[in-house]
């Protein structure tokens, strides 16, 4: 015998409470397959189901958006390149012996191979401007020479430039988190509703049998499963 399963899905969720709401509705006489308040339950969870769901794809769509937009992407490009360059050019600076291969340290990079930070997320060039912005300071401190072409000042400009637009990116971030919490808490409640107008269905097609069962029950939105080894006509 087949086995049904409760929807997994949001959509699932919701597409299985819509067909049975809406074979009710559309019935040209009340068949008492859901009774009247199971079903207004159900319309009303739908409905706060369906919003929620909607907010949360609305603000994830939202915050997808901008961070794939042109200013977004150019601001990132810039910071990187930028933060790039000036530690290439005291990498080789420290080649040409006019800087202590001891002054990496100050940048958090490998004071033996130089090799350049991970920059292959947002959050990861933030953080390698941020060092090299840091140490470049406690070098100067320490007496040291300046780098130029590019200075960190300008480092620091194309850095701010992007942070502007990554704190930005952190708030869409926090409400699309915001916006899934609620969708998540509301999921086992939805559930128990489904799990309830189902029952209801299934126990109003009791007299029928096999596919005449199954088929009636798929007409008001239950799932129903066939196990591997079951053939089906």
């Amino acid at each position: 015998m087949p086995y049904r399963r409760l929807p997994n899905t949001d959509k699932a969720r919701i597409r299985s409470l819509e067909t049975a709401i809406t074979k009710m509705r559309n019935s040209d006489y009340y068949v008492p397959v859901i009774s009247p308040e199971l079903l207004s339950r159900a319309e009303k969870k739908l409905q706060q189901f369906n919003d929620a769901v909607d907010r949360y794809v609305k603000s994830l769509d939202a915050q997808v958006s901008y961070s794939k937009s042109e200013p977004y992407q150019t601001r990132l490009k810039n910071a990187k390149m930028y933060v790039s360059h000036f530690l290439t050019v005291f990498n080789m600076c420290v080649k040409r012996g006019e800087m202590k291969a001891s002054d990496r340290k100050y940048y958090s990079i490998d004071e033996n191979s130089g090799e350049l930070p991970d920059m292959s997320s947002d959050i990861a060039v933030l953080r390698c401007c941020e060092n090299t912005i840091k140490g470049e300071r406690l070098r100067m401190e320490k007496g040291g020479v300046p780098i130029y072409n590019p200075t960190i000042a300008k480092v620091a400009v194309h850095y701010d430039l992007f942070r502007e637009l990554y704190d930005k990116q952190c708030e869409l971030r926090q409400y699309t988190d915001e916006t899934l919490m609620v969708v998540s808490l509301m999921r086992p409640n939805v559930d128990e509703v489904i799990l309830e107008v189902w029952n209801s269905i299934e126990n109003y097609f009791s007299d029928l049998q096999g596919e005449k069962k199954l088929k009636a029950c798929r007409d008001y939105g239950l799932i129903y499963y066939y196990r591997t080894s079951e053939k089906t006509d």
